[in-house]
């Protein structure tokens, strides 16, 4: 194959990753929904970490352990970011007050 045609599959992988990333942030949006409801927070250090075990271990290669951790980091640090902008939660609960929502949900109530 000529470059062309190895860029064009590249290209192809490149349109089904997004949109397997915009599939995986709306499932993303109903944990963060969720959430919100229970007053439980976003960020779940542990769940992260699980995951990035888990994606690490099931890796094949040629990306090593560190480029793996790095992707899946972005990956888990934007999900928590749609969540916020979408106004769920917190990234961590604060006390008293585990449900408070976002500034724009905060105004609404008063």
């Amino acid at each position: 194959m000529k470059i062309d045609d190895w860029r064009r599959k590249i290209d192809e992988i490149d349109t089904a990753l997004l949109h397997l990333l915009n599939l995986r942030t709306e499932l993303a949006l109903e944990v963060g929904r969720l959430k919100n409801e229970s007053g439980t927070a976003l960020r779940a250090p542990t769940r992260e970490r699980e995951i990035l075990d888990r994606m690490t271990s099931l890796n094949p290669g040629p990306l090593d352990r560190r480029a793996i951790e790095r992707i899946y980091q972005v990956m888990l640090s934007e999900s928590i970011r749609t969540q916020e902008r979408h106004g769920f939660g917190k990234t961590s609960p604060s006390k008293g007050n585990r449900n408070s929502g976002s500034k724009r949900q905060r105004a609404a109530a008063h």
